[in-house]
């Protein structure tokens, strides 16, 4: 090899030897560009006959290995991770829904999915939103085709869970499309492809990632259905950053640990919630009580989740005195992490809305929404306790 400068050494000359053995984690490839020996290479990478990375912005090592986890854990076929849980949802509907489509979309979506479906109307993408509960009253007040049904498996902040069975039967009588989003109740909980649905979104910025560390998202399905979207969340820029999709994989290794101790407190505080004088509702599926009992033992297993929401007078005095009174529980625009934290739909996700929307889907300045944690139970009530008192 010739001599090289000094300038040319400081660029080239940084090298490790191939390792013999492999480290005991994945690491991070913090590469966007990628070295090829040919253009005969380039094009096997290109077309899939040899395993490899073309650039970092289309996906490295990390975001196969989550994706490959994410398909394990689901029974699909493919999932591409994308920038975050709003991500994924754009990209499943950018794809499936052309100009003239109809989407039905649940009442009670995420406040931001109800958003990015109106921001579609520009497009041409007409959106109803229905309650999904009496399938009998839908059938006969649907009149036109649609392309996509919009669902979630527990709603976020309501709670109520969809007979994810039933519907997909639903809308395939009608030849759509079941699109879920199983943010709050993740595989652990729920699989929805193997109910009926065709795609499945989840937000991994929640549960998935558990420890408010992250943002991403991901879309999972069949191989027929998904990789279209892969070349559209390239190029529109929505595939996720390296660090955040290695954080993933690390965060899904404790995902069964961490679901089933917050699922179980979720239950004990939502019964405690349940008996308190000024919580004038709590709504659980864990509850026997609760409308969404019974859909909840045929769609979720391993329990009812980890989101509890419940109302108290509708005064946001009263909910900023309760804030001030908590201990350990802390207001959090957010969801899903390992310590218990309260969130308020009506200033936060729902805030868009006018009062009379609010009120139509029952939210209201005394509605709360509880993401409940791996503590002790005990001190998640006392906390509670001592919120309510003050309220």
């Amino acid at each position: 090899m010739a001599e090289r400068t000094f300038a040319s050494r400081v660029v080239a000359d940084a090298r490790a030897r191939a390792r013999a053995n492999a480290p005991a984690v994945l690491p991070i490839y913090q590469a966007a560009g990628w070295v090829f020996r040919s253009l005969d290479e380039v094009d096997a990478v290109y077309e899939g006959r040899l395993p490899g990375t073309i650039y970092g912005g289309s996906g490295v090592p990390n975001h196969e290995a989550l994706e490959a986890l994410i398909c394990s854990l689901h029974g699909t076929e493919a999932a591409v991770v994308t920038t975050s849980g709003a991500a994924a949802v754009a990209v499943a509907l950018l794809h499936h829904a052309e100009a003239g489509a109809r989407v039905v979309a649940a009442r009670d979506l995420y406040g931001n999915t109800s958003r990015l479906l109106g921001d579609l109307l520009k497009f041409g993408v007409q959106t109803e939103a229905v309650d999904f509960i009496d399938l009998d009253i839908l059938d006969s007040t649907l009149k036109l085709p649609q392309r996509l049904f919009v669902v979630e498996t527990i709603s976020n902040p309501r709670v109520r869970v969809a007979d994810l069975h039933a519907i997909a039967e639903f809308a395939h009588k009608r030849d759509a499309l079941l699109v879920v989003d199983n943010t709050l109740a993740t595989p652990y909980h729920c699989r929805p492809a193997q109910l009926g649905a065709d795609i499945v979104i989840e937000s991994l910025t929640k549960f998935m990632g558990g420890h408010h560390d992250l943002v991403l998202g991901c879309v999972t399905g069949s191989r027929a259905l998904v990789e279209p979207m892969r070349m559209l969340a390239s190029r529109f820029g929505l595939i996720s950053a390296v660090l955040e999709t290695w954080l993933a994989v690390r965060s899904i290794a404790t995902l069964d640990v961490r679901l089933a101790r917050s699922s179980a407190n979720a239950l004990l505080v939502a019964q405690w919630l349940a008996q308190q004088k000024k919580v004038t509702s709590a709504h659980y599926p864990g509850l026997q009580s609760d409308t969404s009992h019974a859909a909840a033992l045929r769609t979720l297993g391993s329990g009812f989740g980890s989101v509890v929401s419940f109302e108290i007078a509708p005064d946001r005095a009263a909910v900023d005195r309760m804030l001030a009174a908590l201990d350990q529980i802390k207001l959090v625009l957010t969801f899903g992490g390992v310590a218990t934290t309260l969130s308020h739909p009506a200033t936060s996700s729902h805030r868009s809305l006018t009062p009379e929307q609010r009120a139509d889907l029952g939210i209201h300045d005394g509605f709360l929404r509880l993401s409940v944690g791996i503590e002790d139970p005990a001190d998640i009530i006392a906390d509670l306790e001592r919120g309510l008192a003050a309220a």
